[in-house]
């Protein structure tokens, strides 16, 4: 298989196979990413939609000098997103609707079998705290450790500066923190 940039280098030329590439390897994360942002898998269908009709709408503005494509689309994801939910009043992450929740922990670039063992309760309430964060603390969180982005990755794809992007990441772990000991989880972040 081709190396990203190659492939997304003939995506921006117009080849609609390269396209059909991207989409294969890159629709999964960017539903994810939807749906730990926005909480619901309806939307999340939709964002990843439009995502992609963006991304082949504007792939001649993708500059990889400014950054790399997946930060590109990450922020694409991210926008819209936030459009989303600019009417909504609650984004709540349904449990209820997590009948695959074992399928959105495998396929996080962060979970390694080997390395890390997350029962479904566990995630359960993870996903419990991640409900209680506004959106742009959301949104920071599922960047930096579900799609292991830097914070210079998660600045540019939110379009925020990089000290925002810190604070904002320090404030949600204390938030995080604070509901595993007010929910008696009793585990220490």
């Amino acid at each position: 298989m081709e190396d990203v940039e190659s492939v997304v280098q003939q995506m921006c030329s117009g080849d609609s196979g390269a396209f059909d590439i991207i989409f294969r390897r890159f629709d999964r994360a960017v539903y994810r990413t939807a749906f730990l942002i926005t909480g619901d898998k309806e939307i999340a269908g939709e964002v990843m939609q439009e995502v992609f009709i963006s991304v082949w709408k504007y792939r001649k503005t993708y500059n990889p000098e400014k950054s790399t494509f997946a930060t590109w689309l990450q922020r694409i994801t991210v926008n819209q997103c936030n459009r989303k939910l600019a009417n909504a009043k609650n984004a709540a992450l349904s449990i209820e609707e997590l009948e695959d929740a074992d399928n959105i922990i495998a396929a996080s670039s962060m979970s390694n079998p080997e390395e890390v063992i997350v029962t479904r309760e566990e995630y359960e309430r993870l996903l419990s705290a991640l409900n209680e964060l506004d959106i742009p603390h959301r949104t920071v969180i599922v960047l930096r450790f579900f799609n292991d982005l830097s914070y210079k990755e998660i600045a540019d794809a939110v379009d925020i500066p990089i000290g925002t992007v810190k604070s904002r990441l320090n404030n949600a772990l204390k938030q995080i923190k604070q509901l595993y000991f007010r929910g008696g989880w009793g585990c220490e972040l």
